[in-house]
């Protein structure tokens, strides 16, 4: 999580241990829109019951991580709940692999 801001790096740690995830990736660069490049975004790389887990925490304790938005399975919860994302053509752009989570 080297790059990322420090209340990311934070909470992504915590979330790393909780769930065990041995995969997450944070600065890079996008073909989106992305906050990824300011370093205020992780991709946890989870199969789906995990990902199922994480996500349901993460949407649970969102003020206390700081967390903007969490997508997950062609989804997007802003905090109002899920609502579905458009196709993007395959399983990584779709979130079907990865929880992304934004922080504030």
């Amino acid at each position: 999580m080297e790059g990322v801001a420090a209340n990311v790096a934070r909470a992504g740690e915590k979330l790393r241990c909780l769930f065990g995830v041995d995969s997450v990736l944070g600065i890079g660069s996008r073909g989106n829109a992305s906050d990824h490049p300011s370093g205020k975004a992780l991709d946890f790389m989870v199969d789906r019951a995990t990902g199922d887990r994480l996500a349901a925490y993460a949407q649970q304790n969102r003020d206390e991580l700081g967390i903007s938005y969490i997508i997950w399975r062609q989804r997007i919860d802003t905090g109002s709940g899920w609502t579905t994302q458009e196709d993007r053509g395959g399983a990584t752009a779709n979130h079907m692999d990865h929880v992304h989570i934004s922080f504030s």
